[in-house]
């Protein structure tokens, strides 16, 4: 059991870590590549709006999982919180941004 734990955190952090650097290439690809490639639009419009969607999800699934453990053994979850925190703010900022222009 505490093995399939593990890998779920595992998971759960891969995620966590894919998401904001994923919309962070799509922001270099914006601002400085500048790259019109066909398939790299396609991927961008297939998981943009899942990845800006799916953060608040992952924080809200790493928040459960360490309060279902009584914030014990503090791995892999903290970090991703740490790492979902830090994208959604950027995300918003750069939205917010992106508004005021």
């Amino acid at each position: 059991m505490n093995a399939r734990r593990t890998t779920s955190e595992k998971i759960l952090l891969g995620l966590s870590i894919f998401a904001p650097l994923f919309l962070f290439l799509i922001h270099l690809n914006h601002t400085v590549f500048k790259s019109r490639f066909v398939l790299i639009g396609v991927v961008q419009e297939m998981f943009t709006i899942p990845c800006i969607l799916g953060q608040p999800f992952l924080l809200l699934f790493a928040a459960i999982g360490l309060y279902k453990k009584k914030f014990k053994e503090p791995k892999y979850a903290y970090i991703s919180i740490v790492v979902l925190i830090i994208g959604i703010s950027l995300t918003v900022a750069k939205f917010i941004v992106s508004q005021s222009n």
